[in-house]
């Protein structure tokens, strides 16, 4: 019997001090975590303004690394950039366009366009900043076909 106590004693006294391992390396704070590099690589696109006509001077910025740059004449940018970047797309006299990069082998071709979404008074209701939106939306698909038609997207 007193073999038996001693026995259960011990392994008692070993489970115990492996819970308590245990438990010191669940709350030993990770300090050394490494994460892998993002792999970078070139995003090209165009922009053209809501009349299919090349955009010069869009200021075009990666959000992530803060990056900028600015179309050409033919509306062309070149940035660097990765995978779910966001890419902020910005010009006088046209509403802002935000875009995500999904690839490297994508372009990433924007419409700049005035959407009226954007100038509805703060107190608008939401039935009206839906119809807003859905008509914007509606435009700039109709846009996007017509570009796709003229080959504005060829490079």
């Amino acid at each position: 019997m007193k073999k038996l106590l001693l026995l259960l004693s011990f392994v008692l006294l070993l489970l115990l001090s492996k819970t308590a391992l245990c438990q010191q390396i669940i709350d030993t704070p990770i300090t050394n975590l490494i994460l892998p590099p993002t792999m970078t690589f070139t995003v090209n696109g165009r922009v053209l303004g809501f009349n299919l006509e090349f955009l010069q001077g869009v200021i075009v910025t990666n959000s992530r690394t803060k990056e900028k740059t600015i179309t050409d004449s033919r509306g062309f940018f070149r940035l660097t950039g990765a995978r779910d970047d966001n890419f902020i797309f910005e010009v006088a006299g046209h509403s802002k366009e935000i875009r995500v990069v999904k690839s490297a082998k994508d372009k990433l071709n924007v419409i700049m366009i005035k959407r009226k979404v954007d100038e509805l008074p703060p107190n608008a209701s939401q039935a009206t900043i839906d119809e807003a939106t859905a008509a914007d939306d509606k435009f700039y698909r109709i846009l996007e076909k017509d570009a796709k038609l003229e080959e504005k997207w060829k490079y």
